[in-house]
């Protein structure tokens, strides 16, 4: 039996333990964390994203797990309605709202019910090309495959590459759960996303992830760095966003807040490890698209490269297909981030190229390996 160890237990580690235990790999998931236990935030999973979960037969609990939503508004500061888009019109697909952990624990119950073997506490310290991972504990294990899937400041990726430069962005936010209360949806639909935008860099994202449940997102220019402390100045936001100071109010000491950062690696594989997610195309959040290509790049690999003699072939071909269109979100995130596109945030996917990969039915070219 083939055998796979995966360094990492989020989306990408995860999406990609499924598929290749349904492909009959032995598969373990080293999570350094004692529990898969999420930030308390949530994310947008677009059209992509979405055609991936139902590839591995999760489609049936879209609904149940996440929040489809109906409408996308973005606001100035003034509260003056800049634009309204719909999810098809604007992506070519759907926008379904997640809690993170309510998706973490969606693809925890698949992994199981395959036959993987998570193991919590288990940091991965280092790796060998040759096809191995080393513990903290001091053991080595050996694999037919290694699989980065731990995050921007991937171990897998240094210890096979080197020290890479991460990129290094000129915003951060703040990103927490609040709860939805009465008046906060005038017209009881909980269904919309909104996004509010100012001149100075400030921005605010609240997107329902459920009828009861909000994901608040607080951006800044690290050059103000007064909006990016924690707690959260109430009157110095509620100054810039006068209507929104309920919001403001509910987050108290809560939320975790990062620096935005990116990695652009030269090669997503080097012998007999492969890195997926944050570790292989870490970007900045201009444009959701974080999880979604982590669950894109995850499924491609599980469902095409084998133990054999044509790896090397195989990953060569997996990273020759997605990479491209990887590589192009990246710079129109950092674009966006950066300021060089849409100023003042008033766009959406109306790129051509981003409907490429919103609209890239990335399963159906991979087979059906989990099915």
């Amino acid at each position: 039996m083939s055998i796979v160890h995966i360094a990492g237990g989020g989306i990408a580690g995860l999406v990609a333990s499924i598929v290749f235990a349904r492909r009959g790999w032995r598969v373990t998931v080293h999570e350094r964390s004692p529990a898969l236990r999420a930030n308390g935030n949530g994310f947008p999973i677009f059209e992509n994203g979405l055609r991936v979960l139902e590839a591995l037969g999760l489609g049936d609990r879209v609904e149940t797990s996440g929040h489809r939503l109906e409408r996308w508004r973005i606001y100035r500061s003034s509260g003056e309605q800049a634009t309204e888009y719909k999810p098809f019109d604007a992506t070519g697909g759907r926008i379904v709202m997640f809690h993170r952990q309510a998706l973490v624990d969606l693809l925890v119950g698949a992994a199981k019910a395959s036959g993987v073997t998570i193991a919590p506490g288990s940091r991965v310290v280092s790796a060998e090309a040759e096809g191995a991972i080393l513990l903290e504990n001091g053991s080595r294990h050996e694999a037919d495959l290694v699989v980065g899937a731990d995050g921007i400041r991937s171990a897998v990726r240094r210890a096979v590459m080197g020290d890479l430069p991460l990129g290094e962005h000129r915003k951060g936010a703040l990103r927490l759960l609040i709860p939805i209360e009465p008046g906060d949806f005038p017209d009881s639909n909980t269904r919309v996303g909104r996004e509010f935008n100012d001149p100075s860099g400030r921005r605010i994202g609240l997107l329902p992830c459920s009828p009861t449940l909000m994901y608040m997102i607080l951006v800044n220019l690290l050059s103000d760095p007064e909006a990016g402390r924690q707690p959260v100045d109430v009157e110095l936001w509620s100054a810039t966003f006068p209507m929104l100071r309920r919001y403001f109010e509910r987050i108290g000491n809560g939320g975790h807040y990062d620096v935005y950062h990116s990695i652009f690696p030269p090669a997503w594989h080097a012998g007999r490890c492969a890195l997926i997610g944050d570790a292989a195309h870490g970007m900045t959040p201009a444009l959701g698209q974080g999880a979604n290509t982590a669950m894109m790049t995850a499924y491609a690999l599980s469902a095409s490269v084998s133990a054999g003699a044509s790896q090397q072939d195989e990953l060569r071909e997996w990273e020759r297909r997605l990479r491209p269109l990887v590589d192009f979100t990246q710079k129109y995130a950092e674009g966006i981030t950066a300021g060089r596109l849409d100023p003042n945030n008033e766009i959406f996917f109306s790129d051509p190229g981003l409907r490429r990969l919103l609209e890239a039915n990335i399963p159906a070219e991979f087979g059906a390996a989990a099915a």
